[in-house]
């Protein structure tokens, strides 16, 4: 009687924390699936607020923070008057900054800090590039040494190259390389969680073209 009174106890506290698990799972994969069919600034700061509603109940979790900080960067390179992309980035910056306390040490999260960083300097590339484009190597260096798999730091390394002129040791021939490094990585690599980010692929295959 008395195993089969503590069985019962198991059974019910066990169960509560698996059905919490499961309705977290599902939001978060609900939320997840939008952000490819986003395109407006709007769109981008409506499904990050989902983020932060999950992030709230659920504080122990990085993943939250660390997609609505994602949608906040995405905000400030969609946003076509520069004078709102700092205000997106600042609070993108807040975001990841939790996250990484949560999960310390974590390649994707310092991979954001870095594309926080390029869309910092993006807002006015002529002033910001020497202190910003060292900020963002210096995220994307950490971020390949703590996962040399990850495929989206070197990704972004790459499309920041694609970009820049050769005069300034970018250039596509530059890029080639690292976005060539991302698509091998996004073929070797498979993330333990299925939340795990996963963005990045088709853009590096379009930047190959």
């Amino acid at each position: 009687m008395k195993s089969l009174l503590i069985f019962v106890l198991l059974v019910f506290t066990v169960y509560p924390l698996h059905a919490d698990d499961e309705k977290y799972t599902k939001a978060m994969q609900k939320n997840i699936s939008e952000i490819d069919s986003i395109k407006t600034v709007d769109g981008f700061i409506k499904t990050a607020n989902k983020f932060e509603r999950i992030a709230q109940a659920e504080k122990g979790k990085w993943l939250p923070y660390y997609y609505a900080s994602f949608l906040y960067t995405l905000a400030s390179f969609t946003d076509s008057v520069n004078e709102n992309k700092d205000g997106y980035l600042d609070y993108a910056d807040n975001l990841i900054s939790v996250a990484d306390s949560l999960n310390t040490n974590n390649s994707e999260v310092y991979t954001l800090k870095g594309m926080i960083a390029q869309a910092r300097m993006q807002i006015d590339p002529m002033n910001r590039w020497m202190k910003y484009g060292a900020v963002a190597d210096k995220n994307f260096k950490k971020a390949i040494e703590l996962n040399p798999l990850n495929p989206r730091p070197h990704y972004l390394i790459g499309v920041g190259l694609f970009y820049m002129p050769e005069q300034f040791g970018g250039g596509k021939a530059a890029a080639k390389p690292y976005l060539e490094k991302a698509l091998k990585n996004f073929d070797e690599y498979k993330p333990e969680d299925e939340l795990l980010p996963k963005w990045g692929r088709e853009a590096v295959e379009g930047l190959l073209k």
